[in-house]
């Protein structure tokens, strides 16, 4: 599962992209695979796992649940842009995330590989159109990466 989770998302993905897939074992345990890509390949502030627009997902190999999964406070399904100071509500932001949608699939597991692709291309949609306010502008090349 994990070697085709891995070739949808280099099939989806620019080959600029930082994609991490690997097994791993929960506290209680259970057999599951972290799903973790980022824009680029570069630790911001050499946080180990701290990508620029890193978003994850986590399966439990037993029961095909794929949900949005934080690693260390890194990924999740949001990607950050940077704040409309013009708006009061964000006024005194440094940030504003956009939320990536995500939709839990079924326990099947086309559906499961379905929607991990799905996730992947809304992530692409989601940075092409919010090329211009997005975060790390001096780290990753939005033009390059998207092309």
């Amino acid at each position: 599962m994990k070697t085709e989770i891995e070739n949808i998302l280099l099939s989806v993905l620019p080959k600029q992209a930082f994609i991490n897939v690997k097994e791993i074992k929960s506290c209680f345990g259970d057999e599951e695979i972290m799903i973790f890509f980022a824009a680029k390949d570069y630790d911001i502030n050499n946080v180990s796992g701290q990508k620029p627009q890193a978003v994850s997902l986590l399966l439990d190999i037993k029961t095909l649940e794929l949900r949005p999964q934080s690693f260390g406070c890194c990924g999740g399904h949001c990607i950050d842009r940077k704040p409309n100071l013009e708006l009061q509500e964000e006024k005194y932001l440094h940030m504003k995330s956009i939320r990536i949608p995500f939709r839990t699939p079924k326990p099947i597991k086309e559906k499961v590989l379905n929607c991990i692709k799905t996730f992947a291309e809304n992530w692409l949609k989601l940075l092409r159109e919010n090329k211009d306010v997005l975060m790390y502008q001096n780290i990753v090349n939005y033009n390059e990466l998207l092309s």
